[in-house]
């Protein structure tokens, strides 16, 4: 047997030991790397972990409008505010902040009322940045008024500006009277512009034709939507079926989907919150009226400010039923020679349906005006 070499042997066991070190250190160096950390280009933070929260905003006057956020513990360089003035492109980093910030106050707003601002808020460390945090909602508008004298509150979603009631105008904008008062027949059987009143006698709650147009607005046939005196206030007009469909993929990109069963739809993000026995609680559990009736674990939340109301329906035999259940708005495009596409949402369900219905049914109008 030969005889092992001693000093083969200590550089042996010197390479082992050094080979064991520098596992030990490798391990421990690569515990230490923290992927949570907003600085490491190959973290692994999800963007919207680190974003701004509960972004605000309150208009000061004309030309100032100040936000304010929330924000969590992560160690950052500062935040960012992105700018967008219409239908334009963002401008960039349009204010730098630092890591202590929580507000900011916009000093730079022409007073243009035609002019609208977008902005968007997010951390940022380095090259890197967190989701972002829009401008919140509801945003509203300046208000429109009907050649009757109905003043009408509007909301801004996207790049449409929309009211946020149903049209209670009886004059076309040539102050021509809309014909109303029909009879069952006389309803079935016209082809000519025409509103309704759902009947005050069938309401708990509502004792007159005055009181049921205050809450849920007025019916009325296609006829009257397609009416070229027009229906809707100089400037806006009744929203076509891409319009509709516009507003309902706006809503969707918030995370709200179109879906039936989905209790966080579309549909629910669109309603007014006012509901019997409302899980809200508030202003939104009422039975007075305007309120969507009780379904479940279905209710409007009125995330946009659109406070779609469920006025109901004229059926094109002359029949009323629906309040409180249904809401049906037309659109301004015929979808044949005997129907146009409209939109309905019922109270069970987080869905807004797209239909095609008879010119001679009645429903709610909202109207609308593009912001480009």
């Amino acid at each position: 047997m030969t005889p092992s070499n001693p000093i083969c042997s200590m550089k042996t066991l010197l390479l082992i030991a050094f080979l064991a070190s520098f596992s030990v250190l490798f391990l421990v160096t690569c515990d230490k790397i923290d992927r949570n950390n907003p600085w490491d280009d190959n973290n692994t933070l999800d963007p919207l972990e680190w974003a701004p929260q509960n972004l605000d905003m309150e208009v000061l006057s004309f030309t100032q409008k100040q936000f304010t956020w929330d924000y969590g513990e992560h160690n950052i360089e500062g935040f960012k505010v992105d700018r967008k003035e219409g239908d334009g492109d963002w401008k960039v980093a349009y204010a730098t902040l630092d890591k202590e910030a929580r507000s900011w106050l916009d000093t730079e707003i022409v007073p243009d009322t035609s002019l609208i601002y977008s902005y968007r808020v997010y951390a940022f460390a380095g090259n890197n940045s967190s989701a972002y945090a829009y401008t919140p909602f509801p945003v509203y508008g300046n208000g429109v008024t009907d050649i009757n004298g109905n003043a009408y509150v509007t909301i801004i979603i996207g790049e449409q500006e929309w009211m946020a009631e149903n049209l209670r105008v009886t004059r076309y904008n040539n102050s021509d009277d809309i014909p109303t008062g029909l009879s069952n027949a006389e309803w079935e059987n016209t082809a000519s512009g025409a509103y309704a009143i759902y009947p005050h006698g069938s309401i708990d709650g509502l004792n007159s034709d005055a009181e049921v147009v205050a809450a849920y607005g007025k019916l009325y046939n296609w006829y009257a939507v397609d009416d070229s005196r027009g229906l809707c206030p100089e400037g806006w007009s009744v929203p076509s079926d891409a319009d509709w469909t516009a507003l309902v993929d706006c809503v969707v990109s918030q995370g709200f989907p179109n879906e039936l069963n989905n209790p966080n739809g579309a549909a629910n993000a669109l309603k007014s919150c006012r509901q019997l026995y409302s899980p809200l609680g508030g202003d939104c559990t009422t039975s007075t009226h305007p309120h969507w009736n009780y379904y479940g674990t279905y209710h409007g939340f009125d995330e946009f400010g659109f406070s779609a109301l469920p006025g109901g329906v004229r059926f094109p035999n002359g029949s009323f039923y629906y309040l409180g259940t249904f809401g049906s708005w037309w659109s301004s495009t015929e979808y044949s020679s005997s129907r146009a596409w409209s939109r309905l949402m019922i109270s069970g369900y987080g869905y807004v349906s797209r239909d095609g219905n008879s010119k001679r049914d009645g429903f709610s109008v909202r109207c609308l005006r593009d912001l480009d």
